[in-house]
């Protein structure tokens, strides 16, 4: 498991923000962390509950590492366009197929029913000269 903390320095790093050895000034980090925040609450608008509230830095993310890679992926494309980095084709890519997987996995596709009223007429035919 890792933290909200371990993902936005991984996030940041591979965006290019962040040389091996330093950490995240407070108000880039803050804004990081907000950004997170902003991405996981928009998954579940769109359906993919995470299961993951407002994090604080600290928190951990109890979330299988497949998913995590997912948010790191999505975090540091965020974070480069941000921070006005260049978006490799490769990340974007990868990002997409993220964000499907995510979908595939966590949407829930509603089954409808038709009324039965409906269904029986269906095989009726109208004239529509009737009148």
């Amino acid at each position: 498991m890792s933290t909200a903390q371990d993902l936005i320095n991984s996030s940041a790093k591979q965006a290019g923000i962040l040389a091996e050895g330093q950490s995240l000034e407070g108000g880039v980090n803050s804004d990081a962390l907000k950004r997170l925040n902003r991405m996981i609450a928009r998954f579940q608008n769109d359906g993919i509950d995470l299961g993951l509230s407002t994090l604080a830095a600290s928190d951990e993310m109890y979330i299988d590492d497949a998913d995590e890679e997912a948010l790191e992926i999505q975090l540091t494309l965020r974070l480069m366009v941000r921070h006005r980095r260049p978006l490799e084709p490769a990340l974007v890519g990868a990002g997409d197929s993220a964000l499907k997987e995510l979908q595939a996995k966590y949407t829930k596709i509603n089954t409808m029913t038709l009324d039965s009223g409906i269904v029986d007429n269906r095989s009726k035919t109208f004239d529509v000269n009737a009148g």
